[in-house]
């Protein structure tokens, strides 16, 4: 009984342990964001693929929590405020493709996954410029132009395709590859 109550707790710590270091990783990339550029929308994404190892191995109840840590903590820290909001409502993105890869037609499901990554970055974008006055960053879209914009648009879409395609793969090289160096993680 004693055993297998210890068993339980070191599970349980070694758990929380590895949730705590993959949420200090993914607020470290969000932290590179403020001094590298193009960290603000590649710095999001990387913190998203740090979510799969616990996705994996330990759910999503774990994932959820880790995710909603690293959004606050990115929230509170990061000095690039788009970043932070870009994690906060497109971060969780690996924890909820499960969902949509279950939707048939393939085209139906690429539809709802670009409605909903559409939607994402039009309410962050209208939260950005209400509650922090982000009003210049529309002045920057509208400076450069409709088909500017749409361009942008259009290449977010494309990351976005390509950031979906990107986790399978990356999923797989995990559980091959990584998962059996951690033998911490072996319950």
């Amino acid at each position: 009984m004693a055993r297998s109550q210890r068993a339980e707790s070191r599970m349980r710590s070694s758990s929380i342990a590895f949730c705590g270091v993959m949420a200090g990783l993914s607020v470290t990339l969000m932290l590179a964001s403020s001094f590298i550029p193009i960290a603000t929308y590649c710095a999001p994404i990387y913190g998203g693929v740090l979510l799969l190892p616990i996705l994996i191995e330990y759910g999503k109840k774990s994932a959820w929590t880790t995710f909603a840590a690293t959004a606050l903590i990115s929230l509170l820290l990061c000095g690039d405020k788009e970043a932070a909001f870009f994690y906060l409502f497109i971060g969780y993105y690996p924890i909820v493709k499960s969902r949509f890869d279950k939707t048939r037609p393939r085209a139906l499901r690429i539809a709802f996954k670009l409605l909903f990554f559409n939607l994402s970055l039009g309410i962050m974008y209208a939260l950005l410029t209400l509650l922090l006055g982000f009003n210049a960053l529309w002045g920057d879209f509208i400076g450069v132009g409709v088909a500017l914009f749409a361009l942008f648009v259009v290449i977010m879409n494309v990351c976005l395709m390509l950031y979906d395609k990107m986790l399978t793969p990356m999923s797989l090289l995990y559980v091959y590859k990584l998962r059996p160096k951690f033998r911490f993680l072996r319950r």
